[in-house]
């Protein structure tokens, strides 16, 4: 698994293409797993090409409605001062998931752990849950001593029920990118 010290001694494109020739590999050895690679491929190469484009944001909205079936997201920052919820970027959330996310800071924050995406449990009742607020999945991009970082994943398409293996392996790899690939437009 990456981590950041990784990213600071070696630019993230010159990883993240590496990671692509990867997965190109595995395609081609594994077919019987051609899915997964084809998808860790697709969302490796849109994020490389945002990057370059400087439009990170709607590349990530991009692979979470195509590869994921989300199309109610929002990429937020927390302020660690003051828990103020910046978004970077959203689609399709209604003015009470905004809400929710800037009412629920801090219990956000904390779940933010690098490297480590979370899917919502079913369990809806429980107040300390991500599901409560009707998230879906939250997908760390960063922690420092600024501000945390993730992508919140609300409702599936209709047509979907939950996240399976493939999901999850796109939900890691952008655990371990999204974040270094909108530090890196915000740099550059």
């Amino acid at each position: 698994m990456k981590n950041e010290a990784q990213f600071s001694s070696r630019p993230v494109a010159e990883i993240m293409e590496a990671d692509s020739a990867e997965f190109r590999r595995q395609a081609i050895a594994c077919p019987s797993n051609l899915s997964v690679w084809t998808k860790l491929y697709a969302a490796n190469q849109t994020m490389l090409s945002a990057m370059r484009e400087q439009r990170v944001g709607p590349a990530l909205v991009e692979i979470c409605s195509n590869l994921l079936g989300c199309e109610e997201l929002a990429i937020i920052e927390i302020e660690r001062t003051t828990g103020e919820v910046h978004f970077l970027a959203e689609e399709g959330l209604q003015p009470e998931q905004r809400e929710d996310l800037i009412q629920n800071a801090r219990p956000i924050e904390s779940r933010i752990e690098p490297g480590n995406p979370e899917i919502a449990s079913a369990v809806r009742n429980d107040p300390a849950s991500l599901a409560s607020i009707g998230v879906t999945a939250l997908v760390p991009l960063w922690t420092d001593e600024g501000s945390s970082g993730a992508l919140v994943l609300f409702r599936l398409l209709p047509q979907r029920t939950e996240f399976d293996t493939e999901d999850r392996e796109v939900l890691q790899l952008l655990s371990i990118y999204a974040g270094p690939c909108l530090r890196s437009q915000r740099r550059g």
